[in-house]
């Protein structure tokens, strides 16, 4: 296979700072330049292997789902939030009693790291890394009572569907009336393990209340290998929207 290869010789001639003239002072050109035809086999599957590996393990089917599930079924509480949720804290809490002989209070994420949703029947592993894309760490942090009051203002003003677990709010129009942590009554004088995710642990989506912690526990568990694992463990996978966080009218 022969090519011809065309050579521009450009010469600069510069009139002032600011200003610059380009001249095509000569064209030419080199014949019988001689390209491999072909790679071998061997090299375009070496060079292409990871690749189809990769792709045939998003492939995977890791569960079903019964229904159709969304981040924007619900005003504060979502079914895609709420499984998202669930099956995180069940994932994260014997790992972090494990390392503290404590249990997980309850847990929160953000409505904006939720980035697709999860159709009825077959799951895949690219479904899960469509709907979490991100690299978050399973992260527990300790706050005290005043924080917590911090995030159900947080709740209410955003007025978002974040993925919660183990927390549940009333709000009566824009007072709050009820706050219920794993079905105990809320104590403001109570320090409490929240499960987040490193980046909102860090202040990310305006969550502040997680920053400075009294405590913090790195439990180096990636947020969708969780579900991933989850899911394939329970095969059917099932939600519903429960009233864990409304507004009452």
């Amino acid at each position: 296979m022969k090519l011809k290869l065309i050579v521009l010789i450009i010469t600069l001639f510069t009139v002032s700072c600011t200003n610059t003239d380009y001249t095509i002072s000569k064209i030419s050109y080199e014949d019988n330049i001689k390209v491999q035809d072909s790679v071998g086999d061997i090299e375009i599957e070496l060079i292409i292997k990871p690749f189809r590996n990769k792709i045939k393990t998003l492939e995977k089917t890791v569960g079903f789902s019964e229904e159709s599930y969304s981040i924007r079924d619900g005003k504060l509480e979502s079914t895609l939030g709420n499984l998202i949720a669930d099956i995180l804290y069940e994932e994260s809490n014997p790992e972090f009693y494990k390392m503290t002989s404590k249990n997980i209070d309850f847990a929160l994420f953000n409505y904006g790291g939720v980035r697709g949703t999860l159709n009825k029947g077959k799951i895949t592993q690219h479904d899960l890394f469509t709907i979490m894309p991100w690299k978050n760490l399973a992260t527990v942090v300790k706050i005290k009572g005043e924080k917590v009051v911090e995030l159900v203002h947080y709740f209410n003003k955003e007025n978002l569907a974040h993925p919660s677990t183990r927390l549940e709010i009333e709000f009566f129009n824009e007072k709050i009336k009820k706050i219920l942590i794993n079905k105990k009554q809320f104590n403001v004088n109570k320090n409490y393990y929240v499960l987040t995710s490193n980046f909102l642990q860090e202040g990310g989506d305006k969550m502040i209340f997680f920053k400075d912690p009294l405590e913090i526990y790195n439990l180096n568990l990636n947020l969708r290998d969780l579900l991933i694992k989850s899911m394939r463990n329970k095969k059917f996978i099932k939600s519903k929207l429960d009233n864990r966080i409304f507004r009452s009218k």
